[in-house]
């Protein structure tokens, strides 16, 4: 719908790039923001209507969904002292601002789960109350207290090893290979996408999409993307056990202190983040509701529409 460069304001990113799809924020029935995984871009969501077979679902449904490039990411400038619990929901909330959005849902998948999560205990009681529901696909909300980094999940522990090493050395490397796979994906010489892409995503368009995903994860030398994949894989990051120095709310404490309804869908088949890590979470939020579905990582692929639809009706409430 649009496309545009929002400007924050001091102890924020100094700008952010802003996409709108569907109807007109005065015009829409529900507003949703959308926090894509890693990577990311705020063009994503041009591939759900794709994923749920339709032309435009957010027009059909009368939503208007927000999306915003990362820091680093995109369009939106580097900022290395950008953290996600304390300057995302405010973010967002400036960000609605300037759209003259009020009230709003957020839904996330992958690496976008540390924002729905920072969204729903903000700081600022004021960006807490402005989020109406939540839906957490296949998120992972914090890799120490819920044991995403533990032995009992080795591939958690390597990405947190390895995001624990400083964003100059894990930046370029990150790069290199979000650029090495999207030559994998879709150059001549492999076309791994042909194989391994949905059904639904076959067609031109989509694959221009996801190569700009790609690429504007890998922007700013992947500067952006690793401070993404630090804060949301490092428990070097993760909210504190106990009262901290700083007076971070534990990580138990926060999540039983969200009250809004917020829906969980994770595949039964994810090996990337495991059922556990989800069910600690369901355990602890009160009003919420955990969605095991046959599937793995790329869940959202086949469960666009029942997640968007639900999520609209836990808006109503």
């Amino acid at each position: 719908l649009t496309r545009g460069i929002i400007n924050c304001g001091p102890g924020l990113p100094a700008a952010v790039h802003v996409t709108t799809w569907g109807v007109a924020p005065d015009a829409a029935e529900t507003c949703l923001f959308y926090f894509g995984g890693m990577p990311a871009s705020a063009e994503e969501p041009a591939l759900h209507s794709a994923m749920a077979g339709k032309a435009d679902i957010f027009l059909e449904k009368k939503v208007c969904c927000v999306a915003i490039d990362k820091p680093g990411m995109g369009l939106t400038p580097y900022c290395s002292d950008f953290q996600i619990r304390r300057d995302w929901p405010r973010t967002v909330s400036r960000v609605a601002d300037e759209l003259g959005i009020r009230r709003y849902g957020v839904f996330g998948i992958s690496n976008g789960g540390p924002y729905v999560m920072a969204c729903l205990t903000a700081p600022d009681i004021a960006d807490r109350e402005r989020v109406g529901a939540a839906a957490m696909i296949v998120g992972q909300s914090d890799v120490s207290a819920s044991g995403y980094w533990s032995r009992r999940h080795m591939s958690g522990v390597f990405e947190g090893c390895f995001n624990s090493l400083p964003i100059c050395l894990t930046g370029p490397i990150v790069c290199c290979g979000l650029k090495f796979g999207k030559w994998a994906l879709f150059s001549n010489m492999c076309n791994l996408w042909r194989r391994v892409g949905p059904a639904n995503l076959q067609n031109d368009s989509s694959r221009r999409i996801v190569g700009r995903v790609l690429d504007d994860a890998s922007a700013n030398w992947g500067y952006g993307a690793s401070l993404d994949c630090q804060q949301g894989l490092s428990p070097l990051y993760a909210r504190p056990n106990n009262v901290s120095p700083s007076g971070e709310m534990p990580a138990v404490d926060a999540y039983k202190a969200i009250q809004v309804p917020v829906a969980m869908w994770y595949g039964k088949q994810d090996s990337t983040v495991p059922i556990y890590t989800a069910e600690w979470l369901a355990q602890l939020v009160e009003k919420s509701d955990l969605r095991l579905r046959n599937g793995n990582h790329g869940l959202y692929f086949h469960y666009t529409e029942e997640v968007i639809d639900d999520l609209i009706e836990k808006m109503k409430c």
